[in-house]
């Protein structure tokens, strides 16, 4: 048996340039140049963080199955096996899309209270909920949408495209940035754990399980108490404490791979511990985490959209979640201005059910003790 990945030298070496040029770059960005980064464009540190969580994502996710054709291709059987997995795959490519360059593409929004809960181009509302007037034609007491707003508007007059567009970015940052931290954390975790075992995988399981035990929500309104509200907030709490459930998975797979005869072939050739486990134990339970990890993005995404929901968010944080909580309040019925909850709640359920048909058929190809 061989490690189901190979981690070439090349690649690694190549990963810490790009990581240290961004690293660098973000340090200019941040600390010295105070004019936008490119364009009109101006980076936070969250963007910065996007930038690396991509990297890592890249060099240490999707380039391994690559390298291995044997997996690629196994991946892609599994794939072509399942039409909604295809579908998930590719509705999570456009929202990658979107909420990366689809922002870059269209004018920021603006407050525009006369155009306040104007409705989608083939809905209605009745005059009497509208804020000020309506936009289009008024035919029985009932305003008619216009293609000025295609899906329509809110209570603040922000363009309903705008802002789901908004949401994918806010939604897509959740998602990178969370997987880029559990991933790593739970393979250096689960792997030194599993395959050392005694004191060593003791102190680690009690370290998860006393993660585990801690609340994220009461963590989380401790943080911001001290911090105050920020996406940043919630994707560092979601990362660092949300790869105890992957660390297990691979604990578990390391375990497995300890008494496997390409491990003990190279202890017996004088491979120290640490030599086994880079180049031989590590590689191969890196295709349990990957998938368990991304099974984990749903539960983040719908806690996100939750915090979001009960007001616990930055309020000018144009989420998915902060959208459907605007849609369902005012003065002004739901079921009146229905478009506002019900777009972002379908796209966020679309991504939601998008990321578990593409984790569950990223396990079952990539999950070796599923062969």
């Amino acid at each position: 048996m061989v490690p189901a990945v190979d981690w070439r030298r090349r690649r690694i070496e190549l990963s810490a340039v790009v990581m240290a040029a961004v690293a660098v770059s973000a340090l200019y960005d941040l600390r010295i140049d105070d004019g936008y980064t490119v364009g009109t464009w101006l980076a936070t540190p969250l963007d910065w963080l996007f930038i690396a969580a991509n990297v890592v994502l890249l060099f240490y996710g999707v380039l391994p199955i690559i390298e291995d054709r044997e997996r690629a291709a196994t991946l892609w059987e599994r794939f072509q096996a399942k039409p909604e997995a295809i579908l998930g795959a590719g509705w999570l490519a456009a929202v990658y899309l979107l909420g990366t360059v689809g922002l870059l593409l269209v004018p920021a929004p603006t407050l525009d209270f006369l155009n306040g809960n104007q409705p989608p181009v083939w809905g209605t509302i009745p005059v009497e909920e509208l804020p000020h007037y309506c936009g289009g034609r008024v035919v029985d007491g009932l305003c008619h949408g216009t293609w000025q707003y295609p899906l329509g508007t809110d209570v603040n007059g922000y363009d309903m495209g705008i802002l789901l567009l908004q949401g994918l970015h806010v939604t897509l940052y959740v998602a990178v940035i969370s997987l880029a931290l559990i991933v790593p954390l739970a393979l250096v975790v689960g792997t030194v754990s599993g395959y050392h075992g005694g004191l060593v995988d003791d102190l680690s399981m009690r370290a998860v399980e006393v993660q585990d035990a801690v609340p994220p929500l009461v963590m989380y309104l401790l943080v911001i108490w001290i911090t105050g509200e920020s996406l940043l907030v919630i994707v560092l709490l979601f990362g660092f404490l949300g790869w105890g459930g992957a660390a297990r998975v691979v604990r578990s797979e390391a375990r497995r791979l300890r008494d496997a005869e390409f491990v003990q072939a190279a202890e017996v050739l004088g491979g120290g511990d640490r030599h086994v486990l880079r180049k031989h134990v590590l590689p191969a339970v890196s295709v349990v985490a990957i998938p368990t990890a991304t099974q984990q993005v749903p539960v983040l995404l719908l806690t996100e959209a939750g915090l979001a929901f009960l007001g616990l968010e930055a309020f000018d944080l144009q989420s998915l979640g902060n959208v459907i909580a605007r849609g369902m309040g005012g003065e002004v019925p739901m079921t009146a201005k229905w478009w506002v909850s019900v777009f972002p709640a379908a796209v966020l359920a679309a991504t939601v059910v998008s990321f578990k048909l593409v984790g569950d058929a990223l396990v079952e190809a990539l999950d070796p003790r599923l062969g």
